[in-house]
């Protein structure tokens, strides 16, 4: 504020003191000038537009008079005053003002003290309390009153968001012209002289509009399709009227009393309805009930049936009475539905069957589904049939028959044509007139079936008749005999005698082995089949085929010789508990063969070798074994039993269970390895099984000794003990029953203790808690007895509440509890549960944080006496040794250097009852003789507390 006038001012008093002590070298006395003390400053009396201060009497060794300077945001608002206070006016409101109080003295020295100051907010208007004093369909009135009588308000008043006053200054107003049985809201808005405001709502519904006056309701007049109903009403209301019939509307918003139906149904109940509406919509309705007049039958009518054929005929029918009451017909033929007319009186049958008497029946129907029947009958024409015919085959040879038939008669005398089909239906020959058909393109010895069809222009259906025949065969070759002979393990060799034709010819013949031809033309009556597989059956046949592809055969079997068997021999070693080994080889060498291996009957291995070494069998068990050689597609085998080796009897042991805690107990098998140590390698693979309470639980191998967990506190258990060989086979069973003890509480082994206590934190000395069970423990931290939140982010929660900013649930020495709030008295205790819900409580400590000084923390640059030191000045804020950091950064001409300058914490002294820090700015100065020089000092007090970090402060020096 006023640093830079009184730093220039003490520059220029030094080099005044410079020049006279350079000039007046013979007066050596040096003049001493008395300071006024230092004084504090106070607030007496603070409003939103003044203030008074006072302050205490600055002294001074000789009781010298001590005059005061008032400043305010460096403007002089007093001078030389000798009274201890001062009375501000016209000040702004929420308002910082800087105020300067300067002591001086008659030495011409004086003291500055600032002091900030902000003005109060001005006053907020009273509630206002708003009630209802008249309420109608059509208007309400409110009325108002204010809390705070001392101020004058002018209000706003608003209906729906809809402002509809302003600038008043009365306390009631009327809203009128509104709707019956509407919500309306209000809201009134009061603003006082300083442009304050304060706002009151209402919500409240008008009165509902009263409803129509009854009236009177009757049925004038009643017809088969129609009915006229009155109704009379009060003249001194104006009214619209509804009407509806079961429910549907007919007419709307009419303001005669009658009303007329028309198009009804005849002898059916109806009910009317009226329903009155005045002008505010509010209704009344009357209801009244009344029956329709019987309908009569349609007019009669006669039926005429014309132009008779076939299949058809035209029905029609005149009506002799009122032909409008007819709405339509529907005609039946012989009880089926045939179709409807409606604006005609005729109808074509069609589809009709020929020849036969069918019965009609004509149902008219009128518009008040009244029904009138006619019946009547009629005969359709005979149809054009055809007559029966004959067919016969002659000249039938191996490739053609000559097909003929008797003439077919159609009874009008139309022409009748015929067409020819074979097989299953295919065409040969279409609209034949003469009688007879050649087929040709024949196979020799074949069945073959004809149909003819007669067909007439006039006849929907043909005559049909077909025949059959077989076409003459070719001559097949006679018979013949078979023989084999020169049979050995891979051939054979077939011979025949000759087969012959009756009328003589060529013959060949195929040779056929197992149905798969070996040759399409075998010479010399014989034929050798080679490569054949030894010790196999075969069946050889010969074929004879004439010119013309007819054939006889012949049949005869036969055995290829057998090839030589090998002997294998079987030898067995190293028979184990659940192992041997098994070893063959043949009686002559060398061999190539390949083998399969069988195990009581299943196949273990396949292929070229000699040895096998079988293992991971039972125990003391005969196996059956089985080598089988295959050579060339021939198989030879050898069998041999074998029985493995029967397991040591192992020795019975103690069975130990130590109950460990509340849900889980050692079993200790160690008395089971010492007594069998002896058998230890044949014991090695032993598996256990163990059954709680029946349920099994697999253990595996090598097991010495297990804990068992998750069990239920004071809960008995039933063990069962199952120790079994490598195989399976079970070598001990043992049993016991055990009870498992209640579980402890969580024990604290140490109290907690205060390390260190700041303005914000507590930091703890702490062991935690320990559980019997060593179970996973969870702890819950209490402040006032109120527990903290979880898991929480740095910062998440408000500062006076707590936050536990160590690990959770982890055994910490250390436990540092921050955002506390300054010179506060608090309670800390920790709370240890275990998963069964067991809880352990620690001791309470009590405590109270320091002072934050952190509302006082502002930096003032501070002259020494030497004037070539420096630095910044604070209130005194606790031990040094709790500062994080100083940071310093030096400008030059304005420009900042790259790199600022962190000083040591422990290079802030105390002055008085401040700290400071003296800065010597000498060597930047003399390499930069003719810059100006500035540096920003920041500070952070407490380890990593941000809360406690000073607003950076500027400091200008220049030579």
């Amino acid at each position: 504020m006023r640093v830079k006038l009184m730093f220039s001012w003490l520059m220029v008093m030094a080099l005044i003191l410079v020049l006279s002590c350079s000039k007046d070298e013979t007066n050596p006395e040096v003049e001493i000038k008395l300071n006024p003390s230092n004084f504090n400053i106070s607030v007496k009396d603070l409003t939103y537009n003044s203030a008074e201060i006072q302050w205490t009497a600055s002294l001074i060794a000789d009781e010298s008079k001590i005059v005061y300077d008032v400043y305010l945001n460096d403007e002089l608002k007093a001078k030389d005053l000798e009274n201890l206070s001062y009375q501000f006016e016209e000040l702004e409101a929420v308002t910082t003002y800087d105020i300067e109080v300067i002591a001086k003295s008659t030495y011409e020295t004086q003291v500055v003290v600032s002091y900030a100051l902000t003005t109060k907010d001005t006053p907020n208007p009273g509630a206002i309390a708003m009630k209802i004093d008249e309420l109608s369909t059509d208007q309400i009135k409110v009325s108002w009153v204010n809390s705070d009588p001392t101020q004058n308000l002018s209000y706003a008043i608003y209906l729906d968001d809809v402002l509809r006053a302003e600038n008043l200054t009365v306390s009631t107003f009327t809203f009128s012209e509104l709707e019956g049985n509407k919500l309306y809201h209000i809201k009134l808005i009061g603003r006082n002289e300083f442009n304050k405001t304060v706002e009151s709502k209402l919500d409240i519904t008008t009165n509902d509009y009263a409803e129509p006056s009854d009236f009177t309701l009757s049925v004038e007049s009643v017809t088969g399709n129609g009915a006229k109903i009155v109704w009379g009403s009060s003249e001194s209301e104006k009214l619209t009227y509804r009407v509806l019939l079961n429910t549907v509307e007919h007419a709307k918003g009419i303001e005669v009393l009658e009303y007329e139906f028309t198009s009804l149904t005849y002898n059916t109940q109806y009910t009317a309805t009226v329903e009155a509406t005045n002008e505010h919509g509010k209704t009344k309705s009357k209801q009244i009930e009344f029956t329709t007049l019987e309908a009569g039958v349609p007019a009669d009518f006669m039926i005429f049936i014309e132009n008779i054929s076939q299949e058809s005929a035209l029905i029609r029918w005149e009506t002799t009475g009122d032909k409008e009451e007819v709405i339509s017909y529907k005609v039946f033929v012989n009880g089926f539905f045939k179709g409807e007319a409606f604006n005609v009186n005729q109808i074509l049958l069609e589809r009709l069957e020929a020849g036969k008497l069918h019965q009609l029946k004509i149902e008219a129907k009128n518009a008040y589904n009244k029904t009138l029947e006619k019946t009547s009958e009629f005969s359709t024409l005979e149809a054009v049939s055809l007559s029966d015919f004959t067919i016969s085959s002659q000249d039938i040879e191996q490739t053609s028959a000559l097909l003929s038939w008797t003439e077919c008669v159609a009874s009008d005398g139309s022409k009748v044509t015929y067409d020819v089909y074979y097989g299953s239906g295919s065409i040969a020959k279409r609209g034949l007139e003469e009688r007879q058909y050649k087929a040709t393109g024949l196979r020799a010895g074949q069945e073959y079936t004809y149909k003819i069809e007669a067909r007439s222009e006039k006849v929907l259906l043909p005559r049909t008749q077909t025949i059959s025949f077989t076409t003459k065969a070719y001559e097949v070759p006679g018979e013949f005999e078979l023989k084999v002979q020169d049979i050995t393990e891979t051939q054979a060799k077939v011979s025949w005698t000759n087969s012959e034709l009756p009328s003589g010819g060529a013959i060949t013949y195929e040779a056929y082995l197992n149905d798969i031809a070996y040759t399409y033309n075998a010479s010399g009556n014989a034929f050798i089949f080679k490569n054949l597989k030894a010790e196999t059956n075969y069946t050889a046949r010969i074929v004879a085929k004439s010119q013309n592809n007819t054939t006889h055969e012949q049949t005869i079997r036969f055995t290829t010789k057998a090839e030589a068997v090998p002997e294998v021999q079987l030898s067995v070693a190293n028979v184990g508990i659940r192992s041997f080994e098994l070893n063959w080889k043949l009686t002559e060498s060398p061999s190539y063969d390949s083998y399969e291996l069988f195990l009581d009957g299943k196949s273990i291995k396949a292929g070229y070798f000699l040895t096998y070494t079988f293992s991971d069998l039972q125990s003391n068990t005969s196996y059956k074994l089985k080598v089988l050689g295959k050579r060339a597609g021939k198989t030879y085998q050898k069998e041999i039993e074998v029985k493995t080796l029967a397991y040591p009897e192992a020795l019975d042991f103690d069975l130990v269970i130590n109950p460990k805690s509340y849900n889980q107990v050692e079993i200790n098998l160690n008395d089971f390895q010492d007594k069998n140590r002896d058998r230890f390698e044949d014991f090695s693979e032993m598996t256990y099984e163990a059954y709680w309470n029946g349920a099994k639980e697999s253990w595996g191998e090598g097991i010495t000794s297990k804990i068992v967990r998750n069990l239920e506190e004071q809960t008995h258990y039933n063990f069962q003990l199952i120790i079994k060989y490598a195989d399976g086979s079970i070598a001990l069973e043992k049993r016991a029953d055990f009870t498992t003890p209640e579980n402890q509480a969580p024990v604290w082994n140490s109290d907690l203790k205060i390390k260190q206590t700041g303005f914000s934190f507590l930091e703890l000395e702490n062991n935690f808690a320990t559980d019997a069970e060593n179970s996973d423990l969870v702890y819950t931290y209490y402040v006032n007895g109120t527990p903290l939140q979880m898991n929480i982010n740095y910062g998440g929660n408000t500062r006076g509440t707590g936050q536990i900013e160590s690990g959770v649930n982890t055994n910490d020495n250390e436990i540092l509890l921050t955002h506390l709030e300054s010179d506060t008295d608090y309670s800390f205790y920790i709370e240890a549960k275990d998963p069964k819900g067991k809880v352990g409580r620690s001791n309470t400590i009590q405590f109270k944080t320091a002072v934050d000084a952190k509302e006082v923390f502002n930096i003032m640059a501070a002259i020494e006496t030497n004037v070539k030191q420096v630095g910044p000045r604070w209130s005194k804020m606790g031990k040094v040794s709790s500062m994080k950091e100083i940071r310093i950064f030096w400008n030059i001409d304005g420009v900042k250097m790259e790199r600022g300058q962190y000083i040591d914490p422990s290079k802030v002294i105390e002055l008085g009852g401040d700290h400071s820090l003296v800065l010597d700015y000498s060597p930047f100065l003399k390499e930069n003789p003719d810059v100006s020089l500035s540096f920003t000092v920041l500070i952070k007090w407490i380890d990593n507390e941000a809360l406690e970090e000073s607003e950076s402060t500027l400091i200008v020096i220049q030579e």
